[in-house]
């Protein structure tokens, strides 16, 4: 939202002052200027139309993987109550419209398929180019994809075949190099592909994993275990990467695939298998790319490669439910019935909305006195707050030396977030004002009742 704010404060050079890869906020502010609605209810607009184009994507890659459309109307219901989407259902952010025509773009290359035609192949670099429009590391996908779309073509095909995929790609390639020359603020605004370019400097890559290591080596491991840092630290990561996509399945979905394997027959060998194990293995790629350049991934960044791992054993999974049913092994039927609709049940109550943020901040900007000293840890609270409002608040993101000087602190609290006491010493803060979200996180209005030296 700021940048769209920056965006008609100043265009798109203001914009790039916040972030280098604008196309979200763009398309907010437009929709937002045609429309004369507000810019939060125009990035909502726009969040929902994504979210069904995801959805409606991965309903297109079921009917092509599955046999009937029983097991396709199962799997509709499979993926309207899968946790992993749903979770992010209320958030405003752009990674919704990269999981959206990455989505597509994965269902043209299946159609690409069987359908080799330059209408099709135009389709599938239309889709994709628009998912790195959301987030570059589209890139990845879009070259190295239809490799696997084509890897049981012959040689000579091969090659005709990777020109018609890359066709729209070469062309537009060619007319942004001679762009590049006149249009030097929209290349600043999507400078963020200079960024991607660090990932190649293998001297600066080995002089933060240096830093890191010696940090373990003098500080975590014991001598005995100081020549084992690198070992320890690279399969702790991948051991962490592992967790968040096996969580991100879901243990209701890896429960219904486990009991599918132990009662249904084999699925029929697929044409589109090597195409989805290369979807996963090119999202795995881009992950493991970012986790050892920056040393944490979140579970935001796995949804491609966790809907990848989904649709591998979707089949099986539907394939199970269905035998259930007209086998009519009702104990089993119920079985997953109950485990799908606990499945949705959690998505539903854990879903992590950020609205007790914002309405936090609103109360604060409301009921604070002006004259206050106000201090947060949070940027959500900082623009919320600042919105429409010229009342001072002490942004820091990672918190205060002195705390003691401000009058109110503004904190967003994951469940089983350090105390005051903890952080900053702080025992006789008195809440003010206190929001939850229903998994349990808060945002919480603290008085300090002492005051020091500003920090």
């Amino acid at each position: 939202m700021e940048m769209v704010q920056a965006y008609f404060n100043g265009g798109l050079s203001s914009m790039a002052t916040i972030y280098d890869w604008p196309f979200f906020a763009m398309l907010t502010a437009w929709l937002s200027q045609l429309s004369d609605l507000p810019i939060e209810l125009s990035a909502n607009i726009l969040n929902s139309v994504l979210f069904v184009v995801f959805t409606d994507a991965l309903l297109l890659i079921s009917h092509r993987l599955l046999p009937n459309l029983r097991q396709v109307g199962i799997a509709a219901v499979l993926i309207l109550s899968f946790y992993s989407i749903n979770d992010y259902r209320d958030f405003l952010i752009r990674d919704i419209g990269y999981w959206a025509f990455c989505s597509l773009a994965l269902y043209q290359l299946i159609r690409y398929q069987v359908e080799p035609k330059l209408k099709t192949a135009l389709h599938w670099q239309v889709s994709a180019l628009i998912a790195i429009l959301f987030r570059v590391e589209g890139i990845i996908l879009l070259l190295l994809m239809p490799f696997f779309a084509l890897s049981s073509c012959q040689l000579k095909s091969s090659l005709r075949e990777l020109v018609r995929l890359h066709s729209l790609n070469l062309m537009i390639g060619f007319v942004l190099t001679i762009a590049a020359l006149s249009l030097t603020e929209w290349f600043n605004a999507f400078d963020k592909v200079s960024d991607y370019l660090t990932y190649l400097n293998t001297e600066a890559l080995q002089l933060k994993l240096d830093e890191r290591l010696n940090v373990m080596e003098k500080h975590i491991l014991s001598p005995f275990s100081a020549d084992y840092s690198a070992l320890i630290l690279f399969s702790g990561l991948s051991v962490m990467l592992l967790y968040k996509l096996l969580a991100g399945v879901s243990g209701y979905y890896g429960l219904i695939w486990l009991v599918a394997l132990k009662t249904t027959t084999s699925v029929p060998a697929q044409r589109y298998r090597k195409l989805l194990w290369g979807f996963l293995a090119v999202n795995i790629l881009i992950l493991l790319a970012f986790l050892f350049r920056q040393y944490f991934v979140v579970t935001r960044y796995c949804v491609m490669a966790i809907v990848g791992l989904f649709l591998l054993i979707l089949p099986k999974m539907t394939q199970a439910i269905e035998a259930a049913w007209l086998n009519r092994r009702h104990r089993l039927f119920a079985f997953f019935a109950f485990l799908v609709f606990a499945g949705f049940v959690d998505a539903y109550h854990t879903t992590n909305s950020k609205s007790y943020i914002k309405d936090t901040a609103i109360w604060a900007q409301q009921n604070l006195n002006q004259n206050s000293l106000i201090a947060t840890d949070d940027e959500f609270i900082q623009y919320y707050f600042k919105r429409n409002h010229d009342q001072q608040i002490i942004y820091r993101a990672r918190g205060f030396k002195n705390i003691e000087r401000f009058d109110y602190l503004i904190r967003v609290e994951k469940k089983g977030a350090k105390t005051l006491a903890q952080l900053y010493g702080v025992t006789t803060a008195e809440i003010v004002f206190e929001l939850h979200n229903r998994r349990g996180n808060k945002a919480t209005i603290y008085k300090i009742d002492h005051h020091a030296d500003a920090d």
